[in-house]
């Protein structure tokens, strides 16, 4: 290990952007306490890392829930991507959430925005 860095495993891992079904690795999932689905988690969002243990560039890939595109953030540009691309050698940290909450979220109607961090909020404008 030169200057004390490992090395980089730049291996894709292939995962799932839908339908992550957990069930048969949690204890009681495939029981009758569960019910079928349950278990069931969706990915929306993406940590990336380019380059190797002692630096590098983080970008991020995020599905919007409104209108269900991938964006790719990287630094202060936003732009769609392809989901294809979402899966990547760089994928560093993955995001889920369970299917049934997010789909119980939505018929309420959930307001996205009340949830977002806006620049005209309160609190920045306090700084």
């Amino acid at each position: 290990m030169a200057g004390g860095y490992g090395s980089k495993i730049d291996s894709t891992v292939d995962f799932p952007l839908e339908g992550l079904d957990l069930s048969k690795y949690v204890l009681g999932g495939e029981h009758a306490s569960t019910q079928p689905g349950e278990m069931i988690y969706d990915c929306y969002a993406v940590s990336n890392h380019f380059g190797n243990m002692g630096f590098g560039h983080y970008t991020a890939y995020a599905k919007n829930p409104i209108d269900k595109i991938w964006y790719e953030f990287d630094d202060s540009r936003v732009s769609k991507v392809n989901p294809d691309n979402v899966v990547s050698d760089a994928a560093y940290n993955l995001f889920f959430r369970k299917r049934d909450w997010h789909e119980k979220n939505m018929k309420e109607g959930i307001d996205f925005s009340k949830l977002s961090i806006t620049p005209d909020m309160e609190w920045v404008n306090k700084k």
